[in-house]
This record gives structure tokens, sequence and C-alpha cells, in this order.
């Protein structure tokens, strides 16, 4: 097949993540999981003079990727106990059945760009994984909280589960805080 035909009919099969659902509400509706990663990206691109000397096409890169996997893995819900134990093993199949329908140079970047995020070792990685983590914090506050009143999350559990991944950047933590507090009142 032709690397263009291959790229198209790549970017056909990732129109599925519009169809994959999130445990996270909008004001009328669950969100889904390209919505959420555009959210990401959004993030970025609005506090990109805060976060200097960091590669932000990567950034970009790993927030528009970072959930393509969720087509054949699904979507797990950060407090579903059961579905976290086999989540890293479903998202690395996935990944390697997604990633494989791509150009070979281009499976080999978004395999390294997968494995980059869920290992969290770089700064951008770390960073982009901030935001993945406050993004539900926001779409939360503004259904009022219904996805933890839904599932009776408690404010100690998500801070327990997120703050971890905002120690590594002030900014970050700073922003992370910001919306905590005024999670108090949904939670």
């Amino acid at each position: 097949m032709e690397k263009t035909d291959q790229i198209l009919s790549f970017l056909k099969e990732i129109d599925k993540l519009k169809t994959v659902e999130r445990e996270i509400y909008l004001q009328n509706r669950k969100e889904n999981s390209a919505e959420h990663s555009w959210h990401v990206a959004m993030f970025l691109l609005l506090f990109e003079k805060e976060l200097t000397g960091l590669d932000f096409k990567k950034m970009l890169k790993l927030a528009l990727t970072h959930d393509l996997v969720e087509i054949y893995a699904g979507d797990t819900f950060a407090f579903d106990k059961t579905g976290q134990n086999t989540k890293q093993e479903r998202e690395k199949n996935a990944a390697n059945k997604l990633f494989s329908q791509l150009p070979e140079e281009l499976s080999k970047e978004y395999m390294e760009l997968f494995n980059e995020y869920e290992e969290s070792q770089t700064t951008e990685a770390k960073t982009v994984k901030s935001f993945d983590k406050i993004q539900p914090i926001l779409q939360n506050l503004l259904s009022e909280g219904k996805s933890w009143k839904k599932h009776n999350i408690k404010y100690e559990e998500v801070d327990n589960y997120k703050r971890k991944h905002m120690q590594h950047n002030q900014f970050i933590l700073n922003v992370y805080e910001k919306l905590m507090k005024e999670a108090k009142k949904h939670i």
C-alpha cells in the first residue's frame, strides 16, 4: 500500500476515537476521548508561555495521540480499580495493533511517543500527563461534579490520585490547586 493510502486509512481508523465515551460529563452528555485529547492540547497551547524550555511540538503530539489506543482498549475510568489492573496490558496491545497500520517510520515514531507518555520520564511527557489529569477536574467543575457524584468520589480520592502528577512543576501544581480549591464545592 502506498504511504499516502496508509496514512489516509489510519486517519479513517482514528476517527473512531470520537466514539469512545468517557465517564466524565459535559453539561449535557458524556465526553468522548477525542474531545478530551483536544482539550488537553488546548491547555498546552494556552499555558505555553508559562512552560518554558519544552518541546511543544512533541507535547502536542503526545496530547493528541495519548488516548488513541482507547479505540481498541476502551477508556478506563481513573477510579475503576478492576479496569486499572489490566489497563497497561490492554493499551500496549492496542498501541501495537493501531500504530502498526502506519508506514514504518511513522509507526516507530508513534510507538515511541506512546511509550514516552506511558513511562513519563521526560519533562514533556510529565507535563502532558499533568494536564491529562487536570482536564477532568475542569470538566467536573463545568458539570457541577456530575461524575464525582455518580461514582461517589471524595475530594481525598481525587487528590491522592492526581497530586503526584503535578509535583514536577510549580506552575502546574498552582493550576491544579486552584481547580481543586473550587472542586471542594462539588465533591
